[in-house]
């Protein structure tokens, strides 16, 4: 049986979870500020690694990317969460 051409499965085929949505809208509404994994996870009440597999997500459909910056919340350089917008260095 053969139910035609498959499709390519593309970045905005990838559901988004509520979690990785809350992430999403906490990197945002902080730009252009940074916060570490740890502090934003904290901020969303989750588990950093719960905040890390979310960024995944998004890493891999919208436009987001980690990058090494002072966390705005506890000064530490650490890997943060940014936008699109806000990679440049």
């Amino acid at each position: 049986m053969n139910d035609g051409p498959v499709r390519a499965a593309t970045a905005h085929a990838i559901p988004v979870n509520p979690i990785a949505e809350g992430i999403a809208r906490a990197v945002l509404q902080n730009f252009p500020h940074t916060l570490c994994f740890h502090c934003l996870a904290a901020e969303q009440g989750i588990k950093e690694h719960d905040a890390r597999a979310a960024a995944l997500v998004l890493i891999a459909r919208d436009h987001f990317d980690v990058v090494r910056r002072i966390c705005h919340s506890c000064q530490r350089t650490e890997e943060s969460l940014v936008s699109e917008k806000g990679v440049e260095s």
